[in-house]
C-alpha cells in the first residue's frame, strides 16, 4: 500500500485498488443501497431521477478528481448466513433492485475515495425495509464474523502475492453523528504489504426517501475521513433524493 519512509503516499496501485475493490466487495454483501432520508410521495420513480440525484465532482473538495469506479457490484456470498445472524429473510439481504452509480471521487494522493449509488427500490416500504437493515444492533457483530471466518477468503477474494489482510472489526456509526434517517457502518482492517501496515477503513452511510435510496461508500486508505466530511458529503447527497 504506502511506500517504505514515506507513510504519507501510496505505493504503486496494484495492491491499493485489489484492497480497495476487496472492501467494497464486502460491504455490497448488504445487498442494494439501504439508503437516508424520509418517506416521499408515491408514485413512478426512473433511474434518470436515480441519477440525478447521485453526487457530482463540484459537491467534492477542491482538487478532487474521478477515476473508474472499483466497485465490481453486489456479491452473494454470505447472504444466507448474514440473514440468519440479523434474523430478516435472505430476499431482503440478497435483492438486486435497479440502481445508478456515480464516478469513483479521490484526493489528489487516491487516499481518499467516495463512490455514490442510487437506488430505486419496489417500494417505499422495501426501502424502509432494506434501512432498518443498516439500523440492526446486531448488524456489526454479525458482518464482523462474516468477514474473519471461514468466508472471508471468498470475499475479498485474490490479492497480491505480497499483501495480506489482517483481521477485519465492523462498528456500528454513531446515531448522533448524522442525525435520524442516516444508518451505516465502519469496516476496518489492517493491510500488510512489503513489511508496512495501513489501515483501511470503509464506512457506507444509507439513507432513503420513498422508493429511493441514497449509499455512499467512504474508504480510506491511512488516515480516515473525519466525521465532517462525511456529515457534509451525506447532508449533501440525502439532500438530493
Amino acid at each position: 500500500m504506502r511506500k517504505r519512509r514515506t507513510p504519507a503516499r501510496l505505493a504503486p496501485a496494484r495492491a491499493a485498488s485489489s484492497i480497495v475493490a476487496a472492501a467494497l466487495m464486502l460491504g455490497s454483501v448488504l445487498g442494494p443501497a439501504a439508503s437516508a432520508g424520509a418517506s416521499s410521495g408515491a408514485g413512478s420513480v426512473s433511474l434518470a431521477q436515480a441519477r440525478k440525484a447521485l453526487l457530482a465532482l463540484s459537491d467534492l473538495p477542491a482538487g478532487w478528481v474521478t477515476a473508474k469506479d472499483t466497485n465490481t457490484g453486489n456479491t452473494t456470498v454470505g447472504d444466507g448466513q448474514l440473514a440468519r445472524c440479523l434474523g430478516v429473510a435472505t430476499s431482503l439481504i440478497a435483492e438486486n433492485p435497479p440502481s445508478v452509480n456515480s464516478p469513483q471521487f479521490q484526493d489528489r494522493q487516491s487516499t481518499l475515495i467516495v463512490n455514490d449509488n442510487v437506488t430505486v427500490f419496489p417500494s417505499a416500504k422495501n426501502a424502509a425495509a432494506e434501512l432498518a437493515i443498516g439500523a440492526n444492533p446486531k448488524l456489526a457483530g454479525c458482518m464482523t464474523t462474516l468477514a474473519s471466518g471461514p468466508l472471508k477468503a471468498k470475499l475479498f477474494g485474490k490479492t497480491p502475492k505480497d499483501v495480506s489482510i489482517g483481521t477485519p472489526l465492523v462498528s456500528a456509526i454513531d446515531p448522533t453523528a448524522f442525525g435520524p434517517g442516516v444508518t451505516g457502518y465502519s469496516l476496518s482492517v489492517p493491510v500488510v504489504t512489503h513489511g508496512v501496515t495501513v489501515n483501511l477503513t470503509v464506512t457506507q452511510l444509507d439513507a432513503v426517501k420513498g422508493r429511493l435510496g441514497q449509499q455512499l461508500t467512504f474508504t480510506a486508505i491511512g488516515v480516515p475521513f473525519s466525521i465532517a466530511q462525511q456529515q457534509h458529503l451525506m447532508s449533501v447527497a440525502a439532500g438530493k433524493l
